[in-house]
């Protein structure tokens, strides 16, 4: 199943933009992180695994969690607001 993801993290090299994954039918959000975190390996962005995964995800407009399960055709956001003070 084809799942698109936009990401909404400032510290993506400038162009990196937005993703589309093929995955297994039954993937979940954790499924989208671990692809994600191949990707971002492959186009050389310096985010770790605990920063990804501690981002806020939100798939047709709601938040969801790493266990939640995906549906063909689904749009990710993934959005890592700016920390610090």
């Amino acid at each position: 199943m084809k799942i698109a993801v936009k990401y909404l993290i400032f510290d993506l090299p400038p162009g990196f933009g937005d993703a589309v994954f093929e995955l297994e039918i039954g993937a979940t959000v954790s499924d989208v992180f671990d692809a994600s975190l191949e990707l971002f390996a492959q186009r050389g962005a310096t985010m770790n695994e605990k920063e990804l995964r501690t981002a806020i995800v939100m798939n047709g407009g709601k938040w969801v969690a790493p266990d939640t399960a995906l549906n063909d055709g689904d749009k990710i956001i993934i959005l890592r607001p700016m920390d610090g003070g």
